[in-house]
């Protein structure tokens, strides 16, 4: 694990935008927030391009934390159950890094966590590293009979 990327950006999380259809044809679901906070994950992964190259590990292992902004002190570092759901939140991420350079292909990340938390100010927190798992042996008792 001696390649760790860990990017800061702040500002308010935004899911990746779906298209929907409806009567059968496609719908835009552009989203100028989305756009600018796609925008924003982009320009710090650069930044992180720029001084180390992109991550050439094979499998990569991600640890997203979302900090949803809320003025509501007593919410502050509990988690976050609301739409956005996680998924969209890091789909977004996941694509601009992608797109910035930082990452060939998202396929690689073999390990992602993703975290929702209220915050008094919005951000992410977006660490990327080499994912060097050795599996563990699994004990002879808790292998299912059917396998032995």
């Amino acid at each position: 694990m001696d390649d760790v990327v860990m990017l800061n950006i702040e500002g308010t999380p935004r899911p990746q935008p779906r298209p929907r259809f409806v009567n059968g044809r496609v719908v835009s679901t552009a989203d100028a927030n989305a756009r600018m906070w796609k925008d924003q994950i982009n320009a710090t992964a650069k930044i992180a391009v720029e001084a180390r190259g992109m991550l050439e590990a094979s499998a990569i292992a991600v640890v997203m934390r979302f900090d949803m902004p809320t003025p509501k002190a007593d919410r502050h570092g509990r988690p976050h159950t609301f739409r956005p759901d996680a998924d969209n939140l890091a789909k977004l991420a996941l694509d601009a890094v992608m797109s910035a350079g930082l990452l060939k292909d998202d396929a690689a990340v073999s390990t992602l966590v993703v975290t929702k938390t209220w915050a008094g100010k919005g951000g992410l927190i977006l660490t990327l590293h080499d994912d060097d798992r050795t599996p563990s042996p699994v004990p002879a008792d808790r292998i299912p009979g059917w396998i032995k």
